[in-house]
């Protein structure tokens, strides 16, 4: 009788999300890596176009309120912006599009550097939205890395230090990064900011934090962590980076990695439904569905 009432309560619930309409939708794309090259093991380079075309349509039919990219829109070669950003353009009126940096943004001659955050239509490194009672926060995951570094001059001491600490781990990668000093002061005023007004938080960024010990987490994964759930308002980190994609619970916050779009022939990217009490994760292509309590 029990397990009878748990399957009916499951199937009420999910018939109530799926008639009710949710408090935000948020397209979600991670990695296209587009780039003019022949297929090279998983990366199906060229393919990355029609994929965004086809998740874009997805995102109009669907009515997303807006389209947050991850990182990593190019593979390499400052050219290939021309092929891919133009795709964004066909997202019907009203539905805002935001970008972040990634680690092969940068993939790029340093000359067109300083010229990135106009490329891409960002107006800052790291900046925050807010949008019905939820702060979206957008980190700079490319803030303190060698790639990055003929931009943003950090010290190399700082720089090297940051690389150094993740000597025998996971990440010990020079396609990972860190985030700076700075940048989390900056987080920690717009958490205050967020718990003071009672928002929400959803953060994104390209290299995740989570599971403890990635290969593809931040070098000081463990600072941002111990920042973000200090905070009762954070509700999600969502990310990039690593294109197998991934999920961890921990301490009241959903970590999600998205499944890297450039990874598949089939194609990869999600719509998020917040509603009052949970989160759905749409997946389409190799990106898995998730219900987030």
């Amino acid at each position: 009788m029990y397990k009878y009432l748990t399957v009916m309560f499951a199937a009420l619930l999910q018939f109530s999300c799926s008639t009710t309409k949710p408090i935000l939708s948020i397209g979600l794309v991670a990695d296209p890596q587009y780039a003019d090259q022949p297929t090279v093991g998983k990366r199906y380079y060229r393919e990355s176009v029609w994929k965004l075309q086809q998740a874009v349509d997805t995102f109009n039919s669907q009515k997303v309120d807006f389209v947050q990219t991850l990182g990593d829109v190019i593979d390499k070669n400052w050219m290939s912006y021309d092929s891919v950003l133009p795709v964004y353009r066909h997202l019907d009126p009203g539905i805002e599009n935001y970008q972040s940096l990634g680690n092969h943004d940068f993939s790029i001659d340093s000359t067109y550097m300083p010229q990135l955050l106009n490329r891409l239509g960002m107006l800052n490194y790291y900046y925050s939205y807010v949008k019905k009672g939820f702060r979206f926060i957008v980190l700079d995951a490319t803030d303190y890395a060698y790639y990055s570094n003929p931009l943003h001059k950090r010290p190399l001491a700082t720089l090297d230090k940051y690389y150094k600490s993740t000597e025998g781990q996971p990440n010990h990668q020079e396609w990972n990064s860190g985030i700076g000093e700075q940048q989390q002061a900056w987080l920690k005023q717009e958490i205050a900011q967020a718990d003071a007004a009672s928002q929400k938080i959803i953060l994104f960024s390209h290299m995740p934090v989570r599971p403890e010990g990635g290969a593809h987490n931040l070098w000081n994964a463990a600072e941002i962590v111990s920042i973000i759930e200090d905070s009762p308002s954070v509700v999600a980190f969502i990310s990039g980076h690593n294109h197998a994609g991934g999920y961890v619970f921990k301490n009241g916050i959903h970590y999600i990695t998205i499944f890297g779009m450039v990874d598949t022939e089939i194609s990869s990217y999600a719509i998020l439904d917040i509603y009052r009490d949970r989160m759905i994760l749409k997946g389409f292509g190799n990106q898995k569905g998730m219900d987030l309590k």
